[in-house]
């Protein structure tokens, strides 16, 4: 077991590195500019259309033209793309301002245009595009890491200059020592690399070593074997394997001929089916086996890239690229379908190759043509199937790391909500542009959504007199999320409150809570009530008018249904709330102040006039058998109470002893864990028929 839970935290801990989570996030940034690319890049290709016929001014010329403008202005400059989306990224991470976000921007760019060589006979279009990917990676987050360490340099930052600069020129004139260093390095990165290696650029180096690893393997199915292999492994790592290893695709194997069984398009048709690490076999098994999961909605959004052999949706959608589990089935995968494949070429179970393929071509189609014989087709289904098996496991052991991963996200975001509370600070998550930042405005969205479709739902906790009889209960609003599992309570509140959708929730749970008085009543004949929560900013709305409205739909009476404000939850004074608590209480509701102490603001709420109960603060209850300070604040609260004719409600009852004390100094209502936790609504019905039939003491 503690080996397991050693595999898994070493799993987070790789998948959450710093630098592994910002490319992951920059190639997920980079799908749509990556898709309408591949689309048009599909259709220039497709095998059943000859664009070559009318090219001149036909309505397939036209066409075939924009779909290269379409192409050119993607692909060709995916590499300057990535450079921005991974310095974005990168200040995401780091929570960066807008504004000083964009200076990294501007330092990463210059320094990859400083080592691109323009101007000289060194320099090539293409480096703009997708085959200097691995430039534009490397050369981002070196440009984002010195940046980063240099301003904090006071030397560098040019701080006695710049104050009282308007904020915009400060962070400029700021960001010049730091930019020119960055680009000064990134030049000189380049020299080097000419200087011992002879080559222009970092991606250079790299396709120059694969090629290196070439020319000492002679056979040719190692050949292929070693191609497939480091092709999955670049790019299992966030580089574009197809361009690394282009130069020797097109030089070892380009060609198709009758005596040759691995070729590019022999790799383009039986392995990177559905794009490279056969993602086909990915996309089936989430529809078939995932579909009513996050994958699923993945999978559905996936299928018409994927039957094009497009697969960024999945490989960074999942992710799979940067992926400690799927990394193992991505490489693999395609391995064992080419030893495979080779065989049953080589043995002529399968025909050879007899005609190149366009990487594009949905499977089945390709298989066809590439061998003029449905056997080719045959192999392909084979194929696929194999690679299911294989990667089934891994995909559950990842939806399951996911899910790990979530929780210890979310975990992160309770921690620091639960820092606000105790300090008193008002959080702001949503406005952060951090990992929190982002969970946060996820979380917002699925919690709307969540509202809309009637996902979210309530728990009762029973309260008991001191004869041990059910009395009612504590509605208790929940929501477990599809991801993330079981949501902070406190925190749906913060995510309705700060993203405006407080009052559509408190609808919901008005009519929740609404229902379930008007069910108990037709089960349980005796005298109960049910009581939520509000905040003081629940006011400020047509609170009112909802609880109304609820009370005609289900014919219930008001004073069924009890109404709780926090203490800490200060109430404005404003004649609007002052005239909707009075009316609240004419009409029969109870009003309960929650988490009740000595603290001015509960003083002041028992001088209004309002409140029929207050509840006790927790830290009163749980140390009150140990604290005579707790004890005799108690029996004050319960003192004041009786004179105000108010009732005291004691939560968070855990152990005989409290109730004891508790009653020994007038508190007669309880509620805690000793009687129940929160329960659902056919266990609080049952709680209530069966300690209301025959009493009997705790």
């Amino acid at each position: 077991m503690n080996l397991k839970k050693q595999a898994h935290d070493l799993t987070y801990r790789i998948e959450n590195n710093f630098f592994l989570t910002v490319i992951r996030r920059s190639l997920t940034m980079m799908i749509p500019f990556v898709l309408v690319g591949g689309f048009a890049c599909a259709f220039i290709n497709l095998p059943f259309i000859d664009y070559g016929s009318e090219l001149s001014d036909g309505a397939l010329g036209t066409l075939y033209s924009i779909f290269i403008f379409i192409y050119n202005g993607t692909f060709g400059l995916f590499s300057l793309a990535l450079v921005i989306v991974i310095t974005v990224s990168y200040c995401i991470e780091k929570n960066e301002s807008p504004d000083k976000a964009a200076m990294y921007v501007i330092v990463a760019l210059g320094a990859y245009g400083a080592q691109l060589n323009i101007g000289t006979s060194g320099f090539n279009f293409e480096s703009l595009g997708v085959k200097s990917s691995f430039s534009a990676i490397f050369i981002a987050l070196l440009s984002c890491f010195l940046y980063e360490r240099l301003k904090r340099i006071t030397a560098f930052s040019l701080k006695k200059y710049v104050s009282g600069m308007d904020v915009m020129c400060a962070n400029s004139i700021s960001s010049l020592l730091p930019m020119t260093f960055v680009v000064g390095v990134a030049v000189l990165i380049n020299l080097l690399l000419h200087s011992f290696f002879g080559v222009k650029s970092v991606h250079e180096l790299f396709s120059n070593l694969s090629c290196a690893l070439f020319a000492h393997v002679h056979n040719r199915f190692f050949s292929g074997l070693l191609y497939t292999f480091l092709l999955h492994f670049f790019w299992s790592l966030g580089f574009h394997g197809s361009n690394l290893m282009e130069p020797i695709a097109q030089s070892i194997f380009s060609d198709v001929a009758a005596d040759t069984v691995f070729s590019k398009s022999f790799f383009d048709t039986y392995i990177v089916m559905g794009g490279c690490g056969t993602t086909i076999c990915v996309l089936l098994l989430l529809l078939l086996f995932f579909r009513k999961t996050r994958l699923g909605n993945l999978s559905k959004i996936a299928v018409f890239p994927v039957v094009f052999n497009l697969n960024e949706v999945l490989t960074f959608g999942i992710p799979i690229v940067l992926n400690p589990v799927m990394v193992i089935p991505f490489i693999s995968t395609p391995v064992i379908l080419y030893c495979i494949a080779y065989a049953a070429t080589a043995s002529e179970l399968v025909p050879g190759l007899i005609t190149t393929v366009p990487w594009s071509t949905p499977i089945l189609v390709s298989g066809y043509i590439a061998t003029g014989s449905v056997r080719g087709v045959l192999l392909q289904l084979f194929l696929v199937a194999t690679g299911m098996a294989i990667y089934y496991p891994f995909i559950r052991l990842n939806k399951r790391m996911q899910e790990i991963s979530a929780h210890k996200r979310l975990d992160t975001l309770v921690e620091a909500l639960k820092r606000c509370e105790q300090e008193t600070e008002p959080p702001q998550f949503l406005s952060r542009i951090d990992s929190l930042g982002m969970i946060s405005r996820v979380l917002l969205d699925d919690l709307k959504d969540a509202i809309k479709d009637d996902t979210l739902f309530m728990l009762y906790q029973p309260q008991f007199d001191a004869d041990g009889r059910c009395i009612g209960a504590e509605a208790l609003l929940r929501w477990n999320h599809s991801l993330y599992g079981w949501i902070y309570p406190p925190l749906i509140i913060y995510l309705a409150k700060e993203g405006g959708v407080l009052q559509q929730l408190e609808e919901k749970i008005i009519d929740m809570v609404a229902r379930s008085i008007s069910r108990t009543a037709s089960r349980y004949d005796g005298d109960f009530k049910i009581s939520f929560n509000i905040t003081g900013k629940s006011l400020l709305w047509d609170i009112e008018s909802c609880i109304d409205n609820a009370l005609k739909k289900y014919s219930i009476p008001a004073e069924r249904m009890w109404i709780e404000i926090t203490e800490q939850d200060v109430i404005s004074k404003s004649d609007e709330v002052v005239g909707t608590l009075r009316r609240l209480k004419a009409k029969g509701h109870t009003l309960l102040i929650d988490d009740f102490g000595m603290g001015h603001t509960s003083l002041l709420y028992l001088q209004s006039g309002f409140f029929g109960v207050v509840k006790l603060d927790g830290s009163l209850v749980r140390n009150i058998v140990h604290s005579e300070t707790n004890r005799n604040i108690v029996d004050s609260i319960v003192a004041l109470g009786n004179k105000l004719g108010i009732k005291v409600i004691a939560e968070f009852v855990e152990t005989q002893e409290e109730v004891d004390v508790l009653h020994s100094l007038g508190c007669c209502w309880y509620q805690g864990y000793l009687y129940s936790k929160p329960v659902s609504f056919e266990q609080f019905v049952s709680y209530l028929c069966r300690t209301n039939e025959e009493p009997s003491g705790t």
